[in-house]
């Protein structure tokens, strides 16, 4: 990993803490649902994802769905009607990840921007495969438009966000619901599942996710080997890339997937879309762990500047 000396020293030592997930491909099922269902001790998600921002109101629903009913978290930095939603799906490969452990960011993103911040907790792979987490995520979208009233939430205002495979999703719905989206915000996200761009090779020990852990992933996530070439998968696939969503995209250099958002930007402005890309010098995962990377709180900044700018 080029030049990762330069980062901050509990970044560098966070990086050398998260080597055992490289184990994951090999654990027995037993062991990879225990994580997949691992809620965050207090302290732990003190140390690493920061304090957790008091909210107005915070809520669970469950959004019927023909392929799985979905949990969503409801998170209110305040009580007025008809707030601006964000639709935020988590990272995780769509192996891992809940909402317990983005419960701190999403607080944070609903205190930044002032929005309703609704987290899917769509289903997970292996058990659960492609597509049918993208099936959940245009149910949510569905459920939010038809209770919009109820929720006290702007069905004209919906904005999609998400980090990894939750960016992959969010971006999947950008492109499948264009004209009933304001915005998308895709951090660090997976938008080509062949897994060939230089920064796969160039990064492919990186922390937190190295290349056969998103291998692993790919593998859970698909049904047959040409699933990932189709653009709900990949999105970087996709032949129409016109009038979508203004986005936001940010990428990281010690990332297998940074090229990914570099490429997806180019595209994007290419199809003629409004484009805004944010790099940074650090790891994947990084706007999670603001305790642990320095660029957390900046890029956290961008991303609710962003959302401002389109409400």
């Amino acid at each position: 990993m080029a030049k990762s000396y330069a980062l901050p020293w509990r970044t560098r030592l966070f990086a050398q803490l998260s080597a055992p997930a490289n184990y994951l491909p090999e654990a027995p099922a037993f062991v990879l649902k225990a994580v997949q269902k691992t809620k965050v001790h207090p302290a732990v998600g003190r140390v690493l994802f920061g304090k957790s921002e008091p909210m107005a109101r915070v809520s669970q629903q469950t959004v019927v769905c023909d392929q799985g009913n979905v949990a969503v978290r409801c998170y209110y930095p305040k009580l007025d009607a008809e707030l601006p939603v964000i639709l935020f799906f988590h990272a995780g490969g769509w192996v891992i990840g809940n909402l317990e452990t983005h419960d701190a960011l999403c607080r944070r993103i609903a205190k930044m921007t002032n929005c309703l911040v609704i987290a899917v907790d769509y289903a997970l792979a292996p058990w659960t495969k492609y597509p049918v987490p993208v099936q959940q995520a245009e149910a949510v979208l569905t459920w939010l438009q038809d209770q919009a009233s109820v929720l006290h939430a702007n069905p004209k205002k919906i904005i999609v966000m998400g980090d990894s495979a939750g960016g992959n999703l969010s971006a999947v719905m950008a492109l499948k619901h264009r004209q009933a989206l304001l915005a998308q915000v895709l951090i660090y996200p997976v938008l080509d599942a062949t897994l060939t761009r230089a920064s796969v090779t160039e990064n492919t020990n990186a922390p937190v996710l190295s290349q056969k852990v998103m291998q692993f992933f790919v593998d859970s996530y698909a049904r047959t080997a040409a699933d990932i070439y189709e653009p709900d998968f990949s999105p970087l696939f996709a032949a129409d890339l016109g009038h979508l969503p203004p986005c936001l995209i940010i990428t990281v250099e010690f990332d297998i997937l940074r090229d990914d958002g570099f490429a997806y930007s180019q595209k994007l402005r290419a199809a003629g879309n409004d484009v805004q890309h944010e790099h940074y010098q650090d790891i994947h995962g990084f706007i999670s762990l603001p305790s642990i990377c320095a660029s957390a709180d900046a890029a956290l900044e961008k991303v609710a500047g962003f959302v401002r700018a389109q409400l």
